[in-house]
Order: C-alpha cells, then structure tokens, then sequence
C-alpha cells in the first residue's frame, strides 16, 4: 500500500474473535470523548454510515444539540430484519496519533451499546490491515 505509516492499533477482542480498530476521540456539543486518550473504536465495513455511537455515548457527549432534522435520520435493518431509526448529528472524529480530524455524523438507535466506523468514515482515510499480526495501520497518503 502506498503512502507512509502514520500510526498502529492492535486488534480489540470481540467476543470470540478479534476485531481491527481505529484509536479516537469524539466531539461533540459537551467536548471530547474521552477527555485524555483515545477510544479504541471497531472497523465495521457492514455499517454503511460514518460513526454508530452508543446510545449512552450518544447522550454523554450531549449529540441532541446538533441533531439532525428528523427527516435526514436514517433507518437502518438488522441482520435479523429488525427495522431501526437511526438518530442523527454533526460529529467530529479526531485520530489524536495521526493528527486527523474529520467532520461526519454520529447515529446511534434505542438500546445501541457499540461504537463503530463504517464506510462513510473510511472512504476517508487509507488503512491496511495485518491479520496474522493483528494490527491496524493508518498511513498518510502520498501526494
């Protein structure tokens, strides 16, 4: 892949297996998430949209006061067909050890408890990913 290495997570474990992940921080109307480090968030290329926050989250970082009008709100289907809605507001991601900030939207959906970058926020930045190690790389790209 080209471009330089800019920085390297290791895998998280997800229940049985272990899963790429994006260190970050979240901003939102009440600050930052968390306020010191980064917050380990999984890859998910299932997830067609930028950021499913946590429904805590979600209210912690006070996301209702840059919500979407109800009619941008998505909805969403489970892989069972369960129909959600899909709250939604301006966000911004920062990956603090590649000095990246990007704007998007963060959604999240009554009893939510996952964080997850979709497609949206990766059709952004250039990754590999390195199974038998188990490390995610962030590279910048070339110019």
């Amino acid at each position: 892949m080209e471009g330089v290495e800019v920085a390297e997570w290791p895998y998280r474990q997800v229940n049985e297996t272990y899963a790429p992940v994006l260190g970050v921080n979240i901003v939102g109307p009440a600050g930052n998430f968390p306020a010191e480090g980064e917050l380990p968030v999984r890859l998910d290329t299932g997830y067609e949209g930028f950021l499913l926050i946590s429904e805590d989250l979600y209210r912690r970082l006070r996301l209702r006061l840059s919500e979407m009008p109800k009619e941008m709100w998505a909805t969403g289907r489970t892989v069972t067909g369960e129909t959600l809605i899909l709250r939604r507001a301006h966000v911004m991601i920062q990956v603090p050890k590649a000095k990246i900030m990007l704007e998007g939207y963060g959604e999240t959906f009554r009893g939510n408890t996952e964080d997850l970058l979709g497609l949206r926020f990766l059709e952004a930045i250039k990754i590999s990913l390195n199974g038998p190690e188990k490390k995610t790389y962030l590279h910048q790209p070339t110019l």
